[in-house]
C-alpha cells in the first residue's frame, strides 16, 4: 500500500468510525422514547390496606406516545425503589380499593390532626407527601418511566442499521483495495513503507 492510497484509506475509515454508524447513532440519538407520567390532574387517591402495612396509590397517567390517560394502581412500599429509579412500577388492580381505607388527600395543609394516615399532594409537581398523625412517613414521586415501546423499535431497527454500518466500512475497504488494484495496472510501482 502506497503511503498516499494509506492515507486515503484512513482519512476515509477515521471519517466513517467518527460518525459512530448507523448503529451509534440509533441508541444515543434516537428519537424512538416516549414517556409515561402522571396527568397534569393526577387525581390522586390513596386507601390503605387493612392491616396498614402498605398504601394502595390510585393516579390519572398520561402516556405521552398516545397522548391519552387511564387510570393506574400500584403499592407505594413494594414500588418505592423502581420509582425512584425512574422504572415501571409493578401495577395492581384498582379494584381492590372496597376493601381498604381511603387516606384523605390535602392540597395544602389540613386544618385537623388526623389520627392515621393522611397526604398533602404538591400543587406543582407529581408529587406528596404521606403523614401518620403528626409524623412525616416519606416524600413520593408518583412514576414517571419510559413506556418501553421505543427500545423494542431499536431492537428491531439494529440488524438493519448494523447491515448499513458493515456496507460503509466494506465500501471503504473496497474503494481502497480497487484503488490499488489500479495504481497497480497503471504501471506505477506500489511502494511498501520507504
Amino acid at each position: 500500500m502506497t503511503l498516499k492510497s494509506g492515507i486515503v484509506f484512513s482519512l476515509l475509515l477515521s471519517l466513517l468510525l467518527s460518525q459512530s454508524g448507523c448503529t451509534g447513532v440509533l441508541w444515543t440519538e434516537g428519537e424512538f422514547d416516549a414517556y409515561k407520567e402522571p396527568a397534569p390532574n393526577p387525581n390522586l387517591k390513596l386507601y390503605a390496606s387493612k392491616q396498614g402495612e402498605d398504601i394502595l396509590v390510585v393516579y390519572s397517567e398520561y402516556s405521552e406516545r398516545r397522548n391519552t390517560t387511564h387510570t393506574r394502581a400500584y403499592w407505594l412500599g413494594r414500588n418505592e425503589a423502581r420509582v425512584e429509579d425512574k422504572h415501571k412500577p409493578h401495577f395492581a388492580n384498582s379494584k381492590a380499593i372496597n376493601e381498604m381505607t381511603e387516606v384523605p388527600v390535602f392540597y395544602g395543609s389540613p386544618n385537623t390532626n388526623y389520627p392515621g394516615f393522611y397526604a398533602i399532594c404538591a400543587t406543582n409537581g407529581p408529587f406528596f407527601t404521606l403523614y401518620s398523625g403528626r409524623r412525616e412517613v416519606g416524600f413520593y414521586d408518583l412514576p414517571v418511566y419510559k413506556d418501553m415501546q421505543g427500545t423494542v423499535e431499536k431492537i428491531a431497527l439494529t440488524p438493519v442499521t448494523a447491515s448499513a454500518d458493515v456496507a460503509m466500512v466494506s465500501g471503504v475497504v473496497g474503494f481502497c483495495v480497487l484503488y490499488e488494484w489500479a495504481l497497480a495496472q497503471s504501471g506505477y510501482p506500489i511502494q511498501v513503507g520507504r
